[in-house]
């Protein structure tokens, strides 16, 4: 009888999923009628700081599609000695896909029949076509209206499943010449993001969410073979660990003004500058979160972040929904909405329903299908060479 494998597990993996999805919902959660609160110092500051982390928390995202994705071909060509992509393929279809379509069935068919109260301004139609093709995301630009997210908001999942599908048939290509792939995909984004990057959709182009991607391959690479980079971010101090958070937290608050005394800089080179940082940055958090030494606080300590963790995808997916029917419930509940019901009461209700939602989907429709992953899951036990330092489960 065959034993299942013993996959890479990452304890603080389901952790950061949480908090990069509780950054998005909080960059979109906050929406009012009320002109006074519109233009309140409070208010505007808030959206702005909350915009540069929705940039941030997308591409800890796509970085991690990136590592993790990776990771799983280095160690399946250990199993198979070469990539099996029908696996590799059913294991991701039966994870994203069910949802992804029942997305497009409450947003495109039922939503438009609901009268939501939302005003529909500034909305883009996007076609059946083009979302069940996953390259919607090409031309796409966010309104900000959550009427548009039910939908809009998939287009990151879009990306992950072109990426899914493009990289490890690229990967079987370039075996044993990975760093030349991935330099020519990041060159292939330098001259996109030089040409392009200055239309506001560009921003949802997979060719600038190619940076992300990369560098969480790249992660996935050197940490995998144990190459110098490993071992030197390996031992870095607590300090300077807590130092660079410090750091970049503050560039986060106050990118606005670091923006403006850059204006003299050509606005591509900021651009390319400063997604190539940002990466960066982020892959060495999911490095030391996952491998190094003397981390200041593993994530996975917080166990109220894990089980929400598990369910991130799911609450991404409804998080526009839960932010209706918060909105909703408040212009029942108050003749006039107040700063307090705009960015604390409306928030939890939209979080609260939000939760609901995903907990609903995944015991009674995603569990469904990911039952059947476990179909695909390769079934000789093995612990390959180099993967000491992280812990493994059963599949």
């Amino acid at each position: 009888m065959k034993r299942l494998i013993k996959k890479s597990h990452f304890d603080n993996i389901n952790a950061l999923r949480f908090l990069a999805f509780f950054g998005i919902f909080v960059s979109h959660c906050f929406i009012t009628d009320n002109q006074q609160v519109k233009v309140s110092t409070l208010f505007t500051d808030l959206l702005q700081v909350t915009g540069n982390l929705n940039n941030v928390c997308y591409s800890l995202l796509f970085l991690l599609t990136g590592f993790l994705n990776t990771w799983t071909i280095f160690e399946e060509r250990f199993i198979y000695k070469k990539m099996n992509l029908l696996r590799f393929y059913m294991r991701r279809i039966l994870g994203m896909l069910p949802l992804y379509f029942l997305v497009f069935l409450l947003g495109y068919f039922i939503l438009p029949r609901i009268n939501t109260g939302i005003p529909q301004e500034n909305l883009q139609f996007i076609s059946a076509g083009d979302y069940w093709g996953f390259y919607f995301n090409f031309g796409y630009t966010d309104s900000g209206n959550p009427l548009q997210g039910v939908l809009g908001n998939m287009w990151s999942i879009a990306v992950s499943l072109q990426f899914v599908i493009v990289w490890p048939i690229l990967m079987s290509y370039f075996r044993r010449k990975e760093k030349a792939l991935m330099i020519i995909a990041m060159l292939a984004f330098i001259a996109s993001a030089w040409m392009w990057s200055q239309d506001d959709s560009f921003r949802y182009s997979s060719l600038n969410i190619i940076c992300d991607f990369i560098i969480g391959s790249y992660l996935a690479y050197f940490s995998f073979f144990k190459y110098k980079l490993y071992g030197f971010l390996k031992e870095q101090t607590q300090r300077t660990i807590g130092f660079i958070y410090l750091v970049f937290f503050g560039v986060i608050i106050f990118l606005k003004p670091i923006h403006d005394e850059l204006r003299e800089v050509p606005p591509q080179l900021v651009f390319i500058a400063e997604r190539i940082l940002l990466s960066l940055t982020l892959a060495f958090f999911v490095f030391e979160q996952n491998f190094s030494s003397n981390s200041v606080f593993k994530l996975a300590k917080l166990r109220i972040f894990n089980y929400p963790g598990k369910l991130a995808y799911s609450l991404y997916a409804y998080h526009a929904i839960g932010i209706i029917v918060g909105y909703r419930i408040m212009q029942f509940s108050v003749s006039e909405q107040s700063a307090v019901s705009v960015l604390v009461t409306e928030p939890l209700i939209a979080f609260a329903v939000t939760f609901a939602l995903a907990i609903f989907s995944t015991e009674y429709f995603e569990k469904k299908f990911s039952r059947r992953k476990k179909n695909y899951n390769p079934t000789r036990e093995y612990n390959p060479v180099g993967l000491n330092d992280v812990k493994t489960k059963p599949a």
